[in-house]
């Protein structure tokens, strides 16, 4: 009996091109999210073995770091050094200070009215206290030159000259003090009227020494009706505020008669100032012009007197500041009060 006829296998389908591409991108995006998986948990799993291979080979403890002990800022004194300054210290230097303040102040005051032995003695005081200063030996220097010790003031200024650290102002302050003392007096000087007293001896700022004002330039001249001014420039310490209702100012003019006797006039005298406001609010020099009219032919006696010269003298606080006069003869035979009346009573 024959054999029936195996069937035939069923055929595969054949795989179409969408399918293929199906899988390929299929196949794309499972290597793309292992790739993200492993990117996301890489670091994760180096720090894990990290810490498993620290924790089977535990590194040695680092060292405490010991700080050190710091300098001293200055050596410990020994018995032999100089112990440190007390607390009370400072209280002491300020009343040393103050004591050479005021030392310093009399004795610049007692120099500008002539009291050249008061004025000596009360700056060596201060010397003592403070030596090798170069402001207290100039005034030492000063003194002598004023007392006629050329010798003496040469030898002070010789040793300010020898100071270290000399300020350059104060070595040519005290250079041409020097060569003063060797040089003769000239009979005049360009800025001031010959002969005239008050002139010499000035500190930097053209005063008398501790001075609040001070006379820096006369000019006296003959008017042609007979007439003769004086033009007086008055200068304030620089950074201090003057108060006008506290200064004064007094010029006198003196005559002489046929006797050679002198007087202060009996002529009207008139005196005006030439810069309004008088304040010295700007450091300027303010200028007094003192007019000194001769006695008319028709006074008793007029024609008898002649001019003989003036004196000048300036007042603050009722203490006097500067003078001057010329001829300085004037001066010594008819000085100044040191203070107006106000401050004698």
């Amino acid at each position: 009996m024959p054999q029936p006829l195996a069937k035939p296998p069923i055929p595969s389908p054949s795989t179409g091109t969408t399918f293929k591409v199906a899988m390929g991108i299929l196949v794309v995006f499972l290597l793309l999210q292992l790739i993200a998986a492993i990117w996301h948990f890489l670091p994760q799993l180096q720090r894990n073995l990290v810490e498993r291979a620290l924790a089977a080979n535990p590194a040695p403890p680092a060292p405490i770091a010991v700080p050190s002990t710091p300098a001293p800022a200055a050596p410990i004194p020994s018995p032999l050094t100089k112990a440190p300054t007390p607390p009370q210290q400072p209280a002491i230097d300020n009343e040393v200070q103050q004591r050479i303040i005021t030392l310093v102040q009399e004795s610049d005051k007692s120099f500008r009215v002539g009291e050249y032995d008061e004025a000596l003695s009360k700056i060596t005081d201060a010397d003592q206290l403070v030596p090798k200063d170069p402001g207290i030996l100039l005034r030492i220097g000063r003194i002598y030159e004023k007392m006629g010790k050329s010798a003496d003031a040469a030898a002070i200024y010789n040793r300010v000259l020898n100071l270290p650290n000399l300020p350059q102002q104060l070595r040519a302050q005290t250079e041409r003090r020097l060569t003063m003392l060797s040089a003769p007096t000239p009979a005049s000087t360009p800025t001031l009227v010959a002969n005239e007293q008050g002139s010499d001896v000035r500190d930097e700022f053209g005063l008398q020494p501790g001075a609040t004002l001070g006379i820096v330039d006369t000019r006296f001249t003959d008017e042609a009706n007979g007439s003769k001014n004086l033009l007086i420039a008055i200068k304030s310490r620089p950074d201090i505020k003057i108060d006008p209702r506290q200064m004064t100012v007094h010029v006198f003019f003196y005559e002489r008669d046929q006797a050679g006797n002198k007087s202060l006039t009996e002529s009207k005298v008139l005196t005006e100032w030439l810069s309004p406001p008088v304040n010295w609010s700007e450091q300027e020099p303010e200028l007094l012009r003192a007019t000194y009219n001769p006695p008319l032919p028709s006074d008793a006696n007029a024609t008898n007197l002649a001019y003989e010269g003036y004196v000048v003298g300036i007042y603050y606080n009722n203490e006097i500041q500067d003078t001057r006069a010329n001829p300085g003869s004037l001066a010594d035979d008819n000085p100044l009060p040191l203070y107006l009346k106000s401050q004698t009573k």
